[in-house]
């Protein structure tokens, strides 16, 4: 299982992104072999972008896609994810620059046993040693996209 975070899925669903071609081909890949993860924080913020970016129609069918994966588990932010997001934050918040939302993946792939990650984000390389993850970035264009799987 992958957990795939928002900045792919905003960069999937937008064509104008210059990262788009890059994970737009990762991500078919990824839709139609993996079991993906992710959390209700991330389809707020999936679901935000997309409304900011794209009239109600288009956003809403967007939108749609998304949640409707029939290979997407969607955890829920309830009081477990909480008290480990925030136990999450205070031990990288001060010595690696984690921030409340990151954290939320990191305490969500935790409580799933996850350890691969789909994500741009440098927060998540910088931890992957320390927190035994494989960081996959379809974004960077060094990175060949038989790796993601």
């Amino acid at each position: 299982m992958l957990f795939v975070d928002s900045n792919i899925w905003c960069c999937y669903f937008d064509q104008r992104l210059p990262e788009y071609a890059s994970v737009r081909d990762a991500m078919r890949e990824i839709i139609k072999t993996e079991e993906i993860a992710c959390n209700t924080v991330i389809v707020m913020e999936v679901a935000h972008y997309l409304v900011r970016h794209f009239t109600e129609k288009i956003a809403l069918k967007k939108i749609e896609t998304f949640i409707n994966l029939t290979n997407i588990d969607i955890a829920d932010f309830n009081r477990q994810a909480l008290n480990q997001t925030v136990e999450t934050l205070l031990a990288y918040a001060y010595t690696e620059g984690l921030g409340g939302r990151d954290a939320t993946i990191i305490a969500s792939m935790k409580l799933q046993n996850i350890k691969k990650i789909v994500s741009h984000d440098d927060i998540f390389r910088r931890l992957a040693n320390k927190l035994e993850l494989e960081v996959i970035d379809p974004a960077q264009p060094t990175q060949p996209i038989d790796m993601i799987i």
